[in-house]
């Protein structure tokens, strides 16, 4: 990752912003998301201008009036700017609509079909809102307004103003007088829209940034009115488990939800556990799913569905039939899959590939270093030629659309041992090395193939870190380590367990000891989804025979 934002340039109470090297600048992505010419206004996204003109009779009319008098710009069009702000949506608004244009302050422009009391409230609280976090969270250091405008639309297409002239009046220094200003501008808002807290934060100790991807923004932009189910494929490292956790802030502030409304479903107790500490949903694993009633329940995102099982019942038809009550109400359903992970042969309870509608993909990796991905790479070739009998064939074609983020620096090696002993030595070794060459225990995760070797390593690999540590000199280096389980992910310790309890969850540094499946039609998938968890190192131990 590289700084596209430092504090040192920013305001007080702003943050860090992160953007891997390779991807997008911040510059390009405002120029694609956000360009701005000098010959024309510019209204984006253009598919939702033309789907709200064309469900709202006389909104093309108002727009137009409102734009006579403006020559250059862009005209940023929202189903609901408080939503995107992470505010709750308003009942009545047809769209928010944000100008910046040169010689001008920006301005709110805030639809409505309805009028009552608090839309006074709403539209000063949104445009304090995205005052706010374009300076706090955007950066933006320039003299800086947001007046809202807000607008009835009527049946007859006439609209009325309702906002009156005692609207706040700034001097024409507050004006956006250059594109340059402009730019700058949307370059915060870019921040403020694809900007998600980075699991780096936790380390640092400080707030850090990262941006979402295109395809992530995109499904994340989603009308989720009309996209009531989806299934979404992601590659391993795609970020299927942050866009998780942005559909279910965003299922809150749109309808309106407590966390006790929204279910979060998992196979594996760690990644159910480090979901839960986020306070935006209930979440469970899938056992727990299946024994218990949800009649609070009116939306549910599943994750890491490839590894469910039909063991316990049809999870997917419950469900089903949980967000679609018989009052009508219909809740959402997004399931998040990676058929590449799949680490078992029983049947996984999905409909079927073709049934599996509407569907979208998450191609573009970004978590691992180069040597992990080639390895990656490699490896979902192998499934993709010998997919196990579980896995219908054509869901792995979407490995040819896949896009691997180049440039970080890493580490793959395959290490051969000759005994267990051995074997334990070795990783006993590499992670003094690593632990004394400034890693710190939480970097670090040790995986197995299976949940019961987890205890019988743990204490052969503690004994060897103490003999180690006995047998060094220099006092000063002594490190006193402690080796957990994944329950605790935030913890500053050395993760030792099972590579299908770490499904979904990564560091820094990965050791995998002696991978073998139990079933060997899925031994690459196995080999894949333990790779897939290491960011920066990854290390595979192996016995020779």
């Amino acid at each position: 990752m590289v700084l596209a934002l430092s504090l040192s340039t920013t305001t007080p109470c702003s943050r860090s912003v992160c953007i891997h090297k390779n991807l997008e600048c911040l510059e390009e992505q405002q120029k694609r998301y956000f360009p701005v010419f000098s010959d024309r206004v510019v209204y984006t996204p253009d598919s939702l201008y033309k789907e709200l003109i064309s469900q709202h009779k006389g909104l093309r009319d108002l727009i137009n009036r409102e734009m006579r008098s403006v020559s250059r710009g862009i005209l940023i069009f929202s189903r609901s700017w408080a939503v995107d702000l992470g505010l709750p949506e308003k009942q009545g608004v047809i769209c928010d609509a944000l100008l910046l244009s040169q010689n001008n302050i920006p301005l709110l422009y805030t639809i409505l079909s309805e009028c009552d009391e608090g839309w006074k409230d709403y539209s000063l609280r949104v445009a304090c809102s995205l005052k706010l976090k374009l300076v706090n969270t955007g950066g933006y250091t320039g003299k800086l307004c947001i007046t809202p405008l807000v607008f009835l639309l009527n049946p007859d297409r006439t609209a009325n103003a309702l906002h009156g002239s005692d609207l706040q009046i700034y001097p024409e220094s507050y004006n956006l007088t250059t594109t340059q200003h402009m730019e700058a501008l949307l370059q915060s808002l870019v921040i403020v829209l694809l900007g998600f807290r980075s699991f780096l934060s936790e380390e640092l100790g400080s707030e850090v940034l990262n941006l979402l991807t295109d395809k992530q923004y995109e499904l994340l932009s989603k009308n989720l009115r009309k996209t009531r189910e989806l299934f979404v494929h992601g590659l391993p490292g795609s970020g299927k488990t942050i866009l998780a956790l942005r559909i279910m802030e965003k299922i809150r502030n749109v309808f309106g939800c407590q966390p006790g409304d929204i279910l979060y479903v998992c196979e594996n107790q760690p990644l159910m556990k480090f979901v839960s500490k986020k306070n935006i949903c209930q979440a469970v694993t899938r056992k727990t799913f299946m024994k218990n009633n949800f009649e609070r329940t009116q939306h549910i995102i599943i994750d890491e569905a490839q590894n469910f099982r039909t063991e316990d019942g049809d999870w997917y038809e419950k469900a089903r039939t949980i967000t679609r009550r018989e009052n009508g109400n219909r809740g959402i359903l997004w399931i998040f899959l990676d058929y590449f992970q799949t680490s078992h042969l029983s049947c996984n309870g999905l409909p079927h590939f073709l049934d599996q509608d509407p569907k979208e993909e998450l191609t573009r990796v970004v978590r691992n270093a180069d040597p992990i991905a080639n390895y990656l790479q490699k490896v979902m070739q192998e499934v993709t030629e010998n997919p196990p009998p579980n896995i219908p064939p054509a869901c792995l074609e979407m490995v040819h659309e896949a896009k691997w983020v180049q440039g970080v620096p890493g580490n793959f090696q395959i290490v051969e041992c000759s005994d267990l002993e051995e074997m334990v030595v070795q990783l006993a070794e590499r992670c003094q090395f690593l632990l004394r060459n400034a890693y710190s225990p939480k970097d670090i995760a040790v995986l197995f193939s299976k949940a019961s070797e987890v205890e019988i390593y743990k204490e052969k690999l503690l004994r060897a870190m103490r003999r180690r540590r006995m047998s060094q000199l220099d006092e000063g280096n002594d490190l006193l380590v402690r080796i957990k389980d994944a329950t605790d992910m935030a913890g500053n310790h050395i993760v030792l367990d099972s590579v299908r309890r770490f499904s979904g969850l990564e560091r820094n540094i990965v050791f995998g000891v002696n991978p073998v499946a139990a079933e060997p039609a899925v031994s690459h998938n196995l080999l894949l989804c333990l790779a897939s968890r290491a960011k920066k190192h990854l290390y595979i131990l192996k016995v020779s025979i």
